[in-house]
């Protein structure tokens, strides 16, 4: 398996760059550094640190020119919306040699944002990567990270980015992989009820955050209409919020429709979720969840 040392980013695509990083500074709560340009011309993108507890960034980038592949990415179906995760590892040349291992023959693609050759590998959606594209890179390159995130008034409350979660139609056939490839363990399995899919969910070993695998059940699922449409790929991120009316609040306040709602008790403890439409997170289906003592919402 890979040896992860660190979940460093997530990296969105969005159609135009400011009103994705007013959105996410604002409700999200995100802090923003220095947009730059990528080597090519083709992009813009910010680098954004999250509040909380995770340490992962948030990257959003967005075309410049209509040859741009992220322009490619917005118009096909997958797009816009999350477009890769970066990992680091602790030698590239040893990554290559043990995705080799596994039949993943690693993909040099030009990132285009001024990473010299050598400096990454990607798994490719379509060539290993599951329908996602994983990007793997060396030691902190030297990059300037954005300054933490200070939570504000009128934000969400962001205490975790929780976990980001991957529709599949075979929920073990990918825990097995992401098991093999990336050293997750299984860290509870649910059983097929009467929803419409069922979950897996898998500890990651850096312990920053967790990997949430969706299969459909029945025909008349939506996991399974979601998998016809753009195929296996990241279904929706979810987010840990600290106080519940205060997350709701926020979402009103800036004309942000919740949807799906749901909440409960357990073992004497509430919990709380919802969701944001992708119309209102830049093409994002973001959940949101509150417990009241660790472990209550499942």
């Amino acid at each position: 398996m890979l040896e992860i040392t660190r979940i460093d980013r997530v990296g969105v695509v969005a159609p135009a760059l400011p009103p994705q990083v007013a959105l996410f500074e604002e409700l999200f709560g995100f802090r923003a550094g220095e947009p730059t340009i990528d080597a090519d011309g083709s992009a813009v993108r910010v680098r954004l640190s999250m509040p909380g507890r995770s340490d992962v960034d948030w990257e959003v980038a967005a075309p410049t020119l209509k040859s741009s592949p992220l322009q490619a990415f917005i118009d096909s179906p997958l797009g816009p919306g999350i477009h890769n995760l970066v990992l680091r590892v602790p030698d590239l040349d040893a990554t290559v040699e043990e995705l080799r291992s596994h039949e993943i023959e690693p993909w040099r693609g030009d990132p285009g944002d001024g990473s010299e050759p050598g400096e990454e590998v990607d798994i490719h959606p379509s060539r290993g990567g599951q329908g996602f594209l994983f990007r793997l890179r060396g030691p902190e390159d030297g990059g300037e990270r954005p300054p933490p995130a200070e939570d504000h008034e009128g934000a969400l409350g962001i205490v975790a980015l929780d976990h980001l979660s991957h529709a599949h139609g075979e929920r073990d056939v990918l825990a097995d992989w992401y098991e093999r490839v990336f050293g997750m363990r299984l860290g509870r399995r649910g059983e097929e009820d009467e929803r419409p899919f069922a979950t897996t969910v898998l500890d990651i070993p850096t312990g920053q955050m967790h990997w949430e695998i969706l299969q459909p059940v029945g025909e008349r699922s939506f996991i399974q209409r979601f998998l016809e449409r753009r195929g296996p790929g990241i279904h929706h991120v979810t987010f840990q919020v600290g106080d519940w009316d205060r997350a709701i609040a926020a979402c009103e306040a800036y004309d942000v429709t919740t949807f799906g709602g749901s909440e409960g008790v357990r073992d004497g403890w509430g919990w709380a979720e919802t969701f944001l439409h992708p119309r209102q997170a830049g093409g994002i289906l973001v959940q949101l969840f509150w417990e009241e003592a660790p472990g209550v919402w499942i």
